[in-house]
């Protein structure tokens, strides 16, 4: 198990727990993190689930084409930037991974 710190766009925390070979997206999902859903369901097919890793780059897998490709398309790019439904955890950890405040579902659909 990889120690993941997912902090959100307020500052609220949370360190999880996620195992090896999982990608940070589904990480995210099985513990309940608002904010990381993705509206192409974790496809690499939109860029909604953009995050910064502030720590353990290298505990990911790298980025390949189609997510550098993709990833572009999101507001705010930066050095450490990713796709949350493309960085796979191959490492020991720990990784940190900041949730920047644009990055919501807009489709998300809400009980009425």
């Amino acid at each position: 198990m990889v120690k993941i710190t997912y902090i959100e766009f307020n500052g609220t925390e949370h360190i999880v727990d996620v195992e090896t070979g999982m990608t940070v997206m589904e990480g995210a999902r099985d513990n309940n993190i608002p904010g990381i859903e993705g509206d192409c369901g974790g496809a690499c097919a939109c860029s909604t689930c953009h995050v910064y890793v502030t720590q353990g780059m290298s505990d990911c897998s790298e980025a390949d084409e189609d997510e550098e490709d993709r990833v572009e398309e999101a507001p705010g790019l930066q050095i450490n930037s990713r796709l949350c439904c493309q960085a796979v955890v191959e490492g020991d950890g720990p990784i940190v991974v900041h949730v920047p405040s644009w990055n919501r579902n807009a489709v998300k659909e809400v009980p009425h």
